[in-house]
């Protein structure tokens, strides 16, 4: 039986499957009704593999996500080795793939409330982390992007 630690792992990954889910249903159920254009396909591989990196993202903070910002732990492997906030930043290019994909962007102004939600957070996430890991957080800041 799972302990409650790994269901909350899976809880927490559920979100961008279920994105990644409907929005792979609506490809190809568009791509089946409508000749394929280029755009389809440029948009439907940012979003597919922005929803694997997000979905990664979300596995490897395990235990450490959580909807506010809080400084349960310094997570820096994985996709953290490299970036800071990868769970944010796949998740506004997995939206900006549909953008592309749709090419009527429709959904730009979601796309675009995503983008200065997601600023707010990380900056507001960047002032709990600096608070709660001081030094070690700053060159962990220094080594990776964004």
């Amino acid at each position: 039986m799972a302990n409650s630690s790994t269901l909350k792992s899976y809880m927490n990954i559920l979100m961008p499957m279920f994105y990644c889910l409907v929005s792979f249903v609506y490809f190809v159920a568009t791509i089946s009704l409508v000749p394929i254009k280029f755009y389809h396909v440029v948009g439907a591989l940012i979003s597919l593999t922005s929803f694997v990196l997000w979905i990664t993202a979300r596995m490897q903070l395990g235990n450490s996500f959580a909807i506010a910002a809080n400084a349960k732990e310094l997570v820096i492997t994985g996709l953290y080795s490299k970036f800071r906030h990868p769970v944010y930043y796949f998740s506004i290019t997995a939206l900006l793939g549909i953008n592309i994909f749709l090419w009527t962007f429709t959904i730009t102004p979601v796309l675009i409330a995503l983008i200065v939600v997601e600023v707010v957070r990380i900056r507001n996430e960047e002032r709990v982390l600096a608070a709660a890991f001081g030094r070690r957080y700053r060159g962990y800041k220094r080594r990776t992007w964004f």
